[in-house]
């Protein structure tokens, strides 16, 4: 039990404390609760805000790998192993994100995962456009709860030819060669410039675009 004089001191000094946090002479530490204020903020974040901030990023992503893509094709001398897209520096920066960045075609150079329903409507919707000379403009959809996908078209460039013109054309003997041993089942040639080849697909965390709104 406590005794008499031990409550009395405890009270004095509550009371103390008390007195010193009340007293309006004491130093307030303005940046602090300021900090704390932001801190306890519930930011309303709407879809339209993260759809916004999500084709934005995706647009960004897109252009600057296609920079760095095509850079990488007019530094390098003739050979099939200049379309790969991993080692691109924003390649690995969009993965150290979340982010995925990859490409499809109706004509791939290696057969992979046949392309779902979904990704064949795309790539339809796209191919319809480009036919009629419609305006294309990338577009952008909810894949699920947690991630959207951003699409955008891939076009035959003159830096493209030597891999994905017309054989006996752009491509040389050499190349038509190394292409058929080391994928041959390659349907990715004949493109005329200008035409779809392709599409980017940029597979982008919903979490990744709310923590920078």
């Amino acid at each position: 039990m406590m005794k008499t004089s031990d409550l009395s001191c405890c009270l004095f000094l509550t009371a103390m404390m008390l007195t010193a946090a009340c007293d309006p002479g004491a130093p307030v530490d303005s940046k602090a609760i300021k900090e704390e204020i932001q801190s306890r903020k519930i930011r309303k974040v709407s879809a339209s805000d993260i759809m916004t901030r999500a084709l934005n990023t995706g647009e960004a992503i897109q252009a600057e790998v296609t920079r760095q893509h095509l850079a990488s094709l007019l530094a390098v001398e003739k050979g099939i192993d200049r379309c790969s897209l991993p080692s691109l520096p924003a390649v690995v920066a969009a993965q150290a994100r979340g982010i995925e960045v990859s490409r499809i075609s109706l004509n791939p150079r290696r057969r992979g995962r046949a392309l779902d329903s979904v990704e064949v409507a795309v790539y339809e919707a796209f191919e319809y456009a480009a036919r009629r000379q419609l305006k294309i403009i990338p577009s952008l959809e909810e894949l699920n709860e947690t991630t959207l996908r951003y699409w955008a078209p891939i076009y035959m460039k003159q830096a493209c030819q030597g891999c994905h013109g017309k054989k006996g054309l752009q491509i040389d003997a050499k190349t038509n060669k190394l292409l058929q041993e080391q994928f041959p089942e390659d349907q990715s040639f004949d493109f005329e410039e200008g035409a779809l080849m392709g599409l980017w697909r940029i597979k982008i965390p919903k979490k990744e675009i709310i923590k920078n709104l």
